[in-house]
């Protein structure tokens, strides 16, 4: 069978607030001099307390820089992060059984490009789907249509975790929607939220180990 399984990325095949976590331990070693101590710490609490953060400790310790010149670093760094439990194994497991695999996610190209060489999982893709690379973003059915083009013929799986966004499309195309459950609930979006019918998944799953059975029961 003819498979072409997509994924999205952020939350998907790695933890988004690890991305979030490396910037600002970043971004808080770089102004530990001005500030005179390190504040990742309070970085994070800002954030889990919903305050602006970037905009707050600009104002806290009168720095010498702007909140669009830290949002810039915290997009363009080089991020240290690390796969989700399974995505590798899933990955190769895809590649063995000549499934064609494609990446989907919107972001920015630099960003997301970050992200892939970090987490070293560029190579096993045969399609890079960036929004910003492509001028549009999900649940546009642009993003999602221009594999279908490439492949007639083929049978579509899409991973993801937004519900607000990630499954509208595919499933309009007849495409296979999984949901990882955000079972601990650090996603970057909540999954929480009312939504119709269109924008739900096929089925919801725990893990990206589960994966691997879903692919071997539609055969």
């Amino acid at each position: 069978m003819k498979v072409v399984v997509s994924f999205d990325l952020d939350d998907t095949l790695y933890k988004e607030i690890n991305f979030l976590k490396s910037a600002y331990k970043e971004i808080a070693f770089n102004l530990q001099n001005e500030v005179g101590k390190n504040i990742y710490f309070e970085m994070l609490a800002i954030r889990r307390s919903g305050g602006k953060v970037f905009e707050q400790i600009i104002k806290k310790y009168k720095l010498k820089t702007s909140v669009d010149l830290l949002l810039t670093k915290y997009r363009n760094h080089k991020p240290i992060i690390s796969p989700s439990p399974h995505a590798i194994a899933l990955l190769k497991f895809c590649k063995k059984q000549n499934y064609k695999l494609a990446l989907i996610t919107d972001g920015r190209s630099v960003s997301q490009r970050n992200k892939l060489e970090s987490l070293k999982i560029a190579n096993y893709f045969d399609d890079i789907i960036i929004s910003e690379e492509i001028g549009s973003e999900k649940p546009n059915k642009r993003n999602f249509q221009i594999l279908v083009d490439k492949y007639p013929e083929y049978n579509f799986y899409y991973i993801g975790d937004n519900i607000s966004k990630d499954f509208l499309a595919p499933n309009g195309l007849g495409w296979f929607t999984i949901c990882i459950k955000d079972i601990d609930e650090s996603n970057i979006h909540s999954q929480i939220i009312e939504v119709s019918k269109n924008y739900k998944p096929s089925v919801y799953i725990n893990n990206l180990k589960e994966i691997k059975e879903i692919f071997l029961n539609n055969k």
